[in-house]
């Protein structure tokens, strides 16, 4: 009896076996690493995070979620071309990963590539069932005001407010769009909306301080300078806070 087709069939059995990916054990050690890595990450510590992530590849290298994760550690780390070459595996492997693009869009706001940050996070806003496109728009109103367009850059903010009123983030650089649009009293009441919603964010009562000193509006320009003195007496926004408040007791005499 001739054996070979038999064993033929049987080698490419395997072969079709092998080919399926890694087996459950890996998967499960993959897992593991991969939850490791993502608590670095969260921890702030993008170097334990790497080799925790480099790991869970080498146990599951067809996981985008360990792809997306290596791509955020490695953007952490500064290496933001790397980056991107994992977040484009991971979309190979899930083209449908909405998450992926959002982080593609944050890397290219962080290498300064402002048009390319925004084809990705409206990519992003493609998806309706994306639970934060709040925090799309702001990022795109970043690009725009990046790129010198002031009122696409006042539009996101505008509609990533709508979407989250309470997003202080948006408030702050709406008030900046309006402070660069040349619009004061707006930016005025953007700032003064951050205040409310984010009370220790020390550049926005700097900014109140100064559209209030170029308004003349001595008492309210004081009252803000002190607030930044308050809350970060050393820190480099406070130290102009004094040669502003030195100013306003000179204007006084």
């Amino acid at each position: 009896m001739n054996t070979r087709p038999l064993i033929l069939l049987f080698l490419a059995g395997l072969f079709l076996f092998s080919a399926c990916g890694p087996d459950e054990k890996a998967i499960q050690k993959a897992n593991i690493h991969y939850g490791l890595g993502s608590s670095a990450l969260q921890r702030g510590d993008p170097t334990s995070a790497l080799r925790e992530l480099y790991e869970a590849e080498k146990l599951n290298p067809k996981d985008p979620y360990i792809q997306h994760a290596l791509g955020m550690a490695l953007n952490a780390k500064g290496r933001y071309k790397d980056a991107l070459g994992h977040y484009r595996n991971a979309l190979d492997l899930d083209p449908k990963y909405t998450e992926v693009h959002n982080a593609i869009g944050a890397t290219y706001l962080e290498m300064g590539k402002w048009d390319e940050a925004i084809q990705e996070f409206d990519l992003v806003l493609k998806d309706y069932l994306y639970l934060t496109p709040f925090f799309v728009h702001n990022n795109i109103g970043w690009a725009y005001y990046k790129k010198g367009d002031l009122n696409k850059a006042v539009d996101n903010y505008k509609k990533a407010i709508n979407m989250n009123p309470d997003f202080g983030l948006a408030h702050y650089n709406l008030g900046i769009a309006y402070r660069d649009g040349k619009k004061p009293n707006q930016a005025i009441a953007a700032f003064h909306r951050t205040i409310v919603l984010v009370p220790n964010l020390l550049d926005a009562h700097f900014q109140l301080g100064k559209l209030y000193f170029e308004a003349g509006k001595k008492t309210e320009a004081r009252k803000s300078f002190q607030e930044v003195l308050r809350l970060a007496p050393q820190s480099e926004a406070a130290h102009m806070a004094r040669q502003y408040l030195d100013l306003l007791k000179k204007s006084v005499k």
